[in-house]
């Protein structure tokens, strides 16, 4: 029998061979499927089974992931708002005074003023914030892709680099009370970390090569 080494499977994934990613293997003390949320879905919109084989592979640049990461219970319904290049991991994140669609839309406006034609599609789940995707893509010519009901996986990158935030944000964190610069300094020390995917590059170098 042929024994396949942990290396030849990391590398496989790293490469976009396997039907999953890197950062959907398992996590310690990590659920993988949220079945027990209850927030407001709609069904319409673009599937995630549409979106091109060259965004799956990571082969092309400018694909996002988009998530919102949240407050305690409780605490505020504040919000971050939280996008992940496919390509290069690149994580940025805006507060946001809770998840509503409008809110959404105003953050990623915020995102679109930073990062404008560095972004061609984003890929997000079927929670209401994103109910108004019609206007993103009308308003800035993007594509938006929806993964299927209870999938985390499927926008693997976002969910792992949103743990990487609650590194500084814990889960009880009331982000009505924290700064961007506080959010910024987050990101900087994230997005500064050598990756073994990038040969050891940070997220940061990469997209600024696929930026040139």
């Amino acid at each position: 029998a042929y024994n396949l080494s942990t290396a030849s499977i990391y590398n496989w994934l790293n490469r976009g061979w396997l039907p999953f990613e890197l950062a959907d293997l398992p996590n310690r003390n990590i659920r993988q499927c949220r079945v027990n949320e209850h927030r407001g879905t709609f069904t319409s919109g673009t599937s995630i089974e549409q979106r091109p084989t060259i965004v799956n592979q990571r082969l092309a640049f400018g694909h996002w992931e988009v998530d919102t990461v949240l407050s305690g219970r409780k605490a505020s319904r504040a919000c971050l708002v939280t996008f992940v290049e496919r390509k290069t991991r690149l994580l940025w994140a805006i507060k946001a005074p809770n998840r509503t669609a409008k809110a959404l839309n105003s953050a990623f406006e915020k995102f679109m003023g930073t990062f404008g034609s560095q972004v061609k599609s984003i890929t997000v789940d079927h929670g209401k914030e994103f109910a108004d995707y019609q206007s993103i893509e009308q308003d800035y010519q993007i594509k938006v892709y929806f993964c299927h009901p209870y999938s985390p996986w499927e926008r693997g990158s976002n969910e792992y680099f949103n743990r990487r935030l609650r590194w500084f944000f814990p889960k009880k964190t009331n982000f009505g009370q924290v700064t961007t610069d506080e959010i910024l300094a987050a990101l900087e020390l994230i997005n500064q970390r050598p990756l073994k995917i990038h040969h050891q590059q940070t997220a940061i170098e990469s997209f600024r090569a696929c930026s040139d």
